[in-house]
């Protein structure tokens, strides 16, 4: 039986997108997607200017990525507090890391499946 397999998805500040993949690439980690995503939760929203800097708005959304890592469960725990360690100031609303049980993966290329495919 093969391990289990599960999926990281960590939304966090776009700005903290290059020091993560930095960290995700030192401890080992083979691959990762990521996308740019917009979201609202306590985190306040920056005022920005528009036009020629005569007025101001604030908006809707705050701009996050979100990094999808799929990984052997053994490794969970330390991709967490890696993504954790270069991602987290302490304040309140940076984001949020979600882990789900994955049942299967498979390499489209090689028809791989499983632990093999990652």
């Amino acid at each position: 039986m093969t391990p289990p397999l599960k999926k990281i998805e960590a939304i966090l500040p776009h700005a903290r997108l290059e020091l993560v993949f930095s960290a995700l690439r030192d401890m080992g980690l083979g691959g990762l997607t990521y996308y740019e995503s917009k979201g609202r939760g306590q985190n306040p929203r920056p005022i920005l200017h528009s036009g020629r800097g005569t007025s101001t708005y604030t908006p809707e959304f705050n701009l996050n990525a979100t990094l999808v890592v799929v990984a052997r469960d053994s490794a969970i725990d330390s991709i967490i507090n890696t993504i954790l360690e270069n991602s987290s100031t302490g304040l309140k609303g940076e984001g949020k890391i979600f882990v789900y049980d994955l049942d299967d993966a498979v390499d489209i290329g090689s028809k791989s499946r499983g632990e093999a495919a990652i």
